[in-house]
């Protein structure tokens, strides 16, 4: 009896050691499966904690459990589809569609040249296999890669069968093919919101935004008629953006619909041109506030997301932002047919109020700081080339827009200004080579507007290096130097080519005496090449140019100059205390040779 009683306690034991460890795989099982349900949808893991909660005091009276036989968890849930499926799953789906939708069209061609059917059973026909691949593609949504590119394709067979239907069968009037091309659109629009697909968004889109040109009529075409169309379709467009926040759908929008308002713009009555120049500042105010509005919006869900990331949120539509206001303010000009001086003068207003909105707005999100100063300095600099296009003083506030640009960089932290701050100061230098190069310096010599414009392009490049990080500050002042050089000998040249050697020489032993000073290996290496250069333009320009008493004087200056050098060479070397210490342990050594 006893016996049995201690064989069911075992058996009691292992069945509760088996139902722990049983407990404890599932609830492995239950992370695993939380894990992979976050990284699908894109929310980051919560942080686990790293010390244990505390434990009531009951339970840590409680004497410790026995230990009982350990049994293997379950394996985690992995992902049964790799990546490399889903990509062949797509491209399969792409290239399917493609040679369907071609098919579709060669059949159609070579049943009209046979005389098989008519042009109108052809556009019932398109309309039909339309219809068809909506209707499997809804049906088949569980297969959401598959069900996609159906519907798709049938949005895109629609379009193209009514406009073929319009264009070259001629079997529909403008008055039907334009109603149906509007009802796709809806369609295209409403399938983007009631299955959450951007990719129907985006056809709805720009199919709605092209029908104009897809079904072109003269006589239909008017420009504000046009212009308040293209408007319509942006509202759509902006209101499903203001919901899903696809930005593909804001990129096409953009780009398409300031094309269709670029075809609109036409000189017209004065009230037209009102309404159009209307139309254009609301297209201008929507793609401005709604970008960072939503961001605005969504800000609290953005910190969540990428807090575990240590990362800043996704910008949105902040690579429109600067072309927004050029596009809109260029075709403001070309309808109103403003001179060169308005031009410049309201970009560089707009260009200051984009610039005083990114310092001055505090509830401006952080990432669209940078991007509005960056749009005001891209105003002022296109006004100002507008404005003065043909004056060669015109570097001088672009270096100063550069050095802008280069404080901005630091102050926002943002790696893209920087990029874009470099490629400014390249161009800019190119220019400013261009003109020293190919231009002949102004008289007087060194008492002139262009002396003072450069002073300003080389002022502002010289301050732009304090804003840099240290491993771009050499490049900078390199490249800084070569063209201070070339700018020494262009605005010399009117005084002889002696001038300018003279100048070079005093620069280099300038720049070998401060490498002394400040015990600097760059300065004093720059410094020798700058005397090098020196000395072959002194026996190869000014040897063969310059008059006898000239050539006299320079070269006898030099040499004086470089036997003084020679002479307080040890003097003027503040050598660094281990250099110093290493020199006055040779030396005993020199002297005991000398003398045993």
């Amino acid at each position: 009896m006893m016996e049995d009683r201690d064989d069911l306690r075992r058996r009691l034991e292992n069945l509760e050691a088996a139902v722990a460890a049983l407990q404890r795989s599932l609830e492995i099982l239950q992370t695993a499966i939380f894990r992979e349900d976050l990284s699908s949808s894109g929310v980051p893991e919560l942080a686990t904690q790293s010390t244990p909660p505390e434990e009531p005091a009951a339970i840590k009276a409680q004497p410790p459990a026995p230990e009982f036989p350990s049994v293997a968890p379950l394996r985690p849930v992995t992902p049964s589809q790799p990546d490399w499926l889903q990509n062949w799953e797509l491209w399969l789906n792409r290239l399917g569609i493609g040679l369907l939708l071609l098919g579709i069209g060669f059949l159609f061609r070579y049943a009209v040249e046979l005389g098989w059917i008519t042009d109108a059973v052809l556009v019932a026909m398109g309309l039909v296999i339309g219809t068809a691949l909506m209707g499997l593609g809804w049906r088949l949504q569980r297969r959401a890669i598959f069900s996609q590119f159906l519907q798709g394709g049938g949005l895109a067979t629609y379009y193209l069968t009514i406009f073929a239907a319009y264009q070259f069968l001629s079997v529909m009037p403008w008055g039907v093919a334009f109603p149906l091309m509007v009802l796709v659109t809806l369609g295209a629009f409403f399938m983007s919101l009631r299955q959450n697909r951007a990719i129907f968004a985006v056809i709805g889109g720009v199919g709605g935004l092209g029908t104009p040109l897809l079904l072109y009529n003269p006589e239909m075409s008017r420009p504000l008629a046009l212009a308040s169309y293209t408007f319509l379709i942006l509202l759509g467009s902006w209101a499903i953006y203001a919901v899903k926040g696809w930005r593909s759908l804001l990129l096409s929008a953009f780009w398409l619909g300031w094309v269709m308002l670029r075809v609109s713009m036409t000189t017209q009555h004065l009230d037209q041109m009102v309404a159009l120049q209307g139309i254009l500042a609301l297209t201008w105010l929507g793609f401005t506030v709604l970008p960072p509005w939503y961001q605005w919006r969504d800000r609290n869900r953005a910190v969540e997301l990428y807090r575990s990331q240590k990362t800043s949120p996704q910008p949105y539509g902040q690579t429109i932002a600067p072309f927004n206001p050029v596009i809109a303010l260029s075709l403001s000009a070309s309808l109103w047919e403003w001179s060169a001086t308005i031009t410049g003068r309201v970009f560089i207003l707009f260009g200051v109020l984009y610039l005083g909105t990114s310092l001055l707005w505090r509830r401006l999100p952080h990432p669209w700081r940078w991007v509005y100063s960056l749009t005001g300095l891209v105003l002022i600099a296109f006004g100002i080339v507008v404005r003065y296009y043909s004056n060669r003083f015109i570097l001088a506030p672009l270096a100063i827009e550069g050095l802008i640009l280069h404080y901005l960089s630091q102050h926002y932290c943002s790696r893209p200004l920087r990029v874009i701050a470099h490629l400014w100061w390249g161009l800019l230098s190119l220019g400013f080579v261009g003109q020293l190069l190919f231009t002949a310096a102004d008289r007087p010599p060194l008492w002139n507007l262009a002396f003072a414009t450069h002073l300003v392009v080389l002022g502002a490049a010289a301050v732009s290096i304090r804003f840099l990080p240290p491993p771009t500050r050499p490049l900078y002042w390199t490249l800084g130097y070569g063209v201070t050089m070339i700018w020494i000998q262009h605005e010399l040249a009117p005084l002889g080519t002696g001038a300018a050697t003279l100048v070079w020489g005093l620069f280099g032993v300038g720049l070998l005496i401060t490498g002394l000073q400040r015990d600097s290996s760059a300065v004093r290496t720059v410094a020798l090449i700058t005397l090098i250069t020196t000395l072959g333009r002194l026996f190869f320009v000014d040897l063969l140019n310059l008059a006898p008493v000239g050539r006299v004087l320079l070269f006898m200056g030099f040499g004086v100059t470089f036997l003084l050098l020679s002479y307080f060479f040890r003097a003027l070397w503040r050598r660094s205390p281990v250099e110093s210490s290493r020199m006055s342990e040779e030396s005993p050594s020199k002297k005991s040779k000398e003398n045993p």
